[in-house]
């Protein structure tokens, strides 16, 4: 009797399970990759509008690449290309795994970000702002240096903020040469994990 599952060959279901195997090993392990999949980017969401890390565009962006890089190798190690449908195209096999990657990264900014801002204590810094776009304004929360970070603010406090309009994606070394413009007060939390997280942001009283 051949492995093959004798639906395949002429290009029909592909992603139907495999009669020659138990049945419930198959659900297991699909109902844990749906697990891993979405519960990441759930995670993250969650955690995203609660405890929101304080981190440079530029840090978010190495990490992400580097969690995405680092879940898509070890998914070939995890889930061996063995176990996975006969006949798979090899696209869609690497469109399965940089997904897997995706969730990975999410797990890790999920899990890393409520452990950082859960239950920390919180305190005020007044920052200073260089300019504005959208509903962000650019500030520099670190005292004693010239980095500036896109802050989420409301619309009043973006309103509020006598700042110049910034271009769509200004150059990050553009935005640190500029001059300090106005300030707005944020209420931030002295992570757990090392880097602070925004709780509100308002305008100065």
């Amino acid at each position: 009797m051949t492995d093959v599952p004798f639906w395949w060959p002429k290009g029909s279901n592909k992603w139907g399970f495999n009669p020659l195997k138990p049945l419930r090993p198959q659900l297991i392990a699909s109902a844990a990759q749906m697990a891993f999949i979405f519960g990441g980017p759930l995670l993250m969401l969650y955690m995203i509008p609660r405890w929101p890390p304080l981190v440079q565009d530029r840090v978010l962006a190495i990490i992400a690449v580097a969690c995405m890089a680092f879940g898509f190798v070890a998914s070939f190690v995890v889930i061996p290309n063995r176990t996975l449908p006969p006949r798979l195209p090899l696209v869609m096999n690497l469109l399965y795994r940089l997904g897997l990657g995706f969730s990975f990264a999410a797990w890790v900014a999920g899990v890393a970000g409520i452990a950082n801002g859960y239950g920390t204590s919180t305190f005020v810094r007044d920052v200073p702002v260089v300019a504005k776009w959208g509903s962000y304004v650019y500030g520099r929360p670190w005292p004693e240096s010239q980095s500036v970070v896109a802050i989420d603010v409301s619309d009043s406090v973006y309103d509020g903020v006598e700042a110049p309009i910034a271009y769509i994606h200004e150059p990050e070394a553009e935005l640190e040469a500029m001059p300090d413009a106005a300030k707005v007060r944020l209420v931030l939390g002295k992570g757990r994990l090392g880097f602070d997280w925004i709780e509100s942001a308002e305008l100065p009283r």
